[in-house]
């Protein structure tokens, strides 16, 4: 997956966590039926009853699902080329329209024959034999029927890639199935080496020596083995390989001329460098594919350049953009006849990937793993079933990817029957030993899911809403979708998630204008707001020698005995403080959660701070690296000043990840409540990655909602220095007291402008 970045998720970002979901049902799809078998025909253009069927809701067809091995002779088992070895074998999930009406939801796994029905490695050489897993996989968003017959009538064919080390049964299942049901032939390619199965590998190879494993394929190629994947399946569906294999006829029924790729995460960059090409590696753009969505970010290690944006000559979705590159890049892709972005606040981009089968693999992985397993793994591995491993791999997947006794991708998303039956001893054994989990959860469950107003729910009726439309759109020419592709007030109503661009992006410059020495003070004021000043000249408090071991957007709980204070709202104390190296300080209120997510768009972000459901106070509030916990010159300090009745935490000499300017913030919170962010030096720059994302400061309660989220308005605090009186502001579940910085867009809305290859 492309957006993994906290220390404490190292291992999720090996195990390329793309982790969402909430229990979810959906409505069952219509019939399509087919005039061959005596019934009517839904061709994809004109349904005979006309009837229209909204993009957030299934269509008009019923959902088929196979899955097939193809293997492609042309490369070797890496994805390398000129073949002299093993040629590469690929997983596919196919949904199609069919004119069966489903009636029961299937069950999805993560198992992959490749890995887990190879034994000794003979069947696919070169590829492990692993044990499979014995959890129950993920049941789908729509009823589906396996291996039902494929409608007659000519659909669209859309290939999809899922994230970095994830399987193709995972990557935006639900929208995957939705699409289907609209009349496309849907085919998710699993990418031998970059996939789950290379991560359970991994872990075989560490634990279980016994094991026959054998050696994993990494793809040498990176993102271009992964887009010649795309190109492979493609081929081998318009040649009728498909065909040979399942024995349905998808070549007589798909059109040549409309053929689409989506994909998440890392999958989304997939997706972009196959209509782009990839100048450095030799790839041309497939002029066969005739659209491209990319959700969740779009170019990961900034591999495709500005060359290769204006050889995408389609039309293009950007959707999420929770990494801010498709922000930063819209207007560079000056020869796409159409281009959209929906910018989503607030979106988590570890859970809108996997969708409803997040919160049901989180509960099979607590429920399969044996009470005891997860210590016996690194104490007595070789003693272990390997069935055992292949269950810890799968719930360590998880837990790691939201570390800590308060998980915020359970509490957050997940509904509270998740820990239905699940013993409190089962509990802390799943997440690997730590007591407090059980009255973490005692204190959450009545709560969840904390984040309401992102809920999983809404995340997957969005993506189903612009990737339908888009599809519609582009691919077969149904306008009767492009008002949901349009900023309106329709649009705005509907879905007050999104910022919609079409066409150009203009973002208005707003510097950082804070100066060294300027002090703004947050003084309680009745019961539900502050005193507000900014005054200049101030020093700084000694930051003292306390380094937070934070590297790696980690963030550290801290707790000082007799140290507690009141937020305006709040109705208790707030006792424990959650320092993110990325420039938030955020409370444990019984809906704080740890960590954010803060490489976005200037809307994704203002979005982490209004609908985050716990109190924050932005320090610089953007992706900041502090660097190794050994480094002396840089880090984020933290102490209690007992004699002062003040925590101190600062933000020493930390530049915006990928760059060189340090920024030096201070935060002291004071016993009476009072709140101080008293600046040092700030950069204007903005990570690497979402350049145009300069800083967050002030606080709010992160309860703002959805409807409210653009009636919320900035302060400017530079206008407040030196004031004679400091302002009342109230500060509510419908206010904040924060200013947001940001650069300009970048490249001009000139549609025929010209790009100089930045190699």
């Amino acid at each position: 997956m492309q957006h993994i970045t906290s220390s404490r998720r190292m291992l999720a970002a090996a195990a390329g966590a793309l982790l969402v979901g909430a229990f979810l049902s959906a409505p069952g799809a219509a019939v399509a039926k087919d005039k061959h078998h005596g019934e009517t025909s839904h061709h994809h253009k004109h349904d005979r009853d006309n009837r229209f069927y909204p993009p957030d809701q299934a269509g008009p067809y019923g959902i088929g699902h196979t899955s097939v091995i193809l293997t492609d002779s042309s490369r070797n088992l890496n994805g390398s080329m000129p073949a002299s070895g093993s040629a590469r074998p690929l997983r596919l999930d196919i949904w199609y329209p069919t004119r069966v009406k489903p009636t029961e939801h299937i069950r999805y796994t993560w198992n992959n024959p490749l890995y887990n029905e190879n034994p000794g490695s003979t069947v696919f050489p070169g590829l492990p034999d692993l044990p499979p897993l014995t959890a129950l996989g993920a049941r789908s968003y729509n009823p589906v029927a396996e291996n039902a017959p494929l409608a007659s009538a000519t659909f669209p064919l859309l290939i999809a890639s899922h994230g970095n080390l994830v399987a193709s049964t995972k990557n935006m299942p639900d929208t995957l199935e939705t699409l289907a049901s609209h009349g496309y032939v849907v085919a998710s390619v699993e990418h031998t080496g970059n996939n789950d199965a290379y991560y359970q590998g991994s872990f075989f190879k560490n634990y279980i020596p016994a094991v026959a494993i054998g050696p994993n394929p990494v793809m040498s190629g990176g993102i271009a083995t992964r887009s010649r994947d795309v190109r492979f399946v493609i081929d081998a569906i318009l040649q009728g390989t498909l065909d040979d294999t399942t024995g349905m006829p998808f070549t007589q029924r798909i059109d040549a001329d409309k053929i689409g790729v989506l994909g998440y995460s890392l999958g989304g960059q997939t997706s972009l460098a196959t209509v782009t090409g990839i100048g450095s590696a030799g790839l041309a753009p497939d002029s066969r594919v005739k659209a491209a969505l990319m959700s969740g970010g779009s170019n990961w290690g900034l591999l495709l350049k500005p060359s290769d944006y204006a050889k995408a000559t389609v039309p293009l979705l950007f959707l999420g953009n929770d990494t801010g590159i498709a922000y930063n890049d819209f207007n560079l892709f000056s020869n796409s006849p159409a281009k959209y972005l929906a910018d989503i606040a607030g979106i988590a981009h570890h859970t809108a990937g996997y969708q409803s089968s997040w919160c049901q693999d989180f509960r099979n992985s607590m429920l399969t793993i044996k009470p005891g397993i997860n210590g016996q793994v690194f104490t007595n591995p070789t003693a272990l079933d390997p069935s055992d491993i292949a269950n810890f791999i799968f719930d360590s997947t998880f837990y790691f990817t939201y570390t800590g006794s308060r998980q915020a991708g359970v509490y957050e998303y997940c509904d509270a029957s998740v820990f239905d039956g699940i013993s409190d001893a089962q509990l802390e054994s799943v997440f690997f030993g730590p007591s407090d989990i059980v009255a973490v959860k005692n204190e959450l469950q009545p709560l969840m899911p904390l984040k309401p107003e992102v809920s999983l729910n809404e995340i997957t009726r969005l993506t189903n809403w612009y990737a339908v439309s888009f599809f519609n759109q582009s691919l077969k020419g149904d306008k009767r979708y492009d008002k949901y592709l349009k900023d309106t007030g329709f649009q705005r109503q509907e879905n007050p998630l999104v910022d919609f661009t079409s066409s150009c992006l203009k973002q208005k410059e707003h510097p950082l204008d804070l100066l060294p020495g300027d002090k703004i003070s947050f003084v309680p004021q009745g019961y539900d707001g502050y005193r507000v000043s900014v005054k200049s000249g101030q020093p700084l408090y000694d930051k003292g020698s306390t380094k937070l071991r934070s590297g790696g957007n980690a963030s550290v709980y801290l707790s000082y005995p007799d140290f507690a204070f009141w937020v305006p709202g709040q109705r208790d104390p707030v006792r424990t403080l959650i320092v993110s190296e990325d420039g938030a300080v955020t409370t444990r209120t019984a809906a704080a959660y740890s960590g954010i997510d803060e490489n976005g768009s200037p809307w994704f972000m203002r979005g982490q701070l209004l609908l985050s459901n716990r109190f924050t106070i932005a320090a610089l509030m953007k992706n900041l690296d502090s660097g190794a916990f050994s480094a002396t010159d840089r880090g984020v300090f933290a102490y209690h000043d007992a004699a002062d009745q003040r925590v101190v935490v600062t933000y020493w000499n930390v530049p915006a990840a990928g760059t060189t300017e340090p920024n030096t913030v201070q935060v002291a919170i004071h016993a009476s409540g009072t709140i101080e962010i008293i600046i040092g030096e700030l950069s204007s720059t903005g990570p690497a990655n979402a350049p145009v994302v300069l800083g967050t400061i002030g606080v709010a309660t992160g309860e703002t909602r959805a409807k409210d989220l653009r009636k919320v308005k900035q302060i400017d605090f530079s206008k407040m220095r030196d004031r004679k009186r400091p302002d009342y502001m109230r500060l509510d579940a419908r206010n904040a007291i924060y200013e947001q910085y940001v650069a300009a867009s970048t490249g001009s809305c000139d549609q025929h402008a010209r790009h100089h290859d930045d190699d």
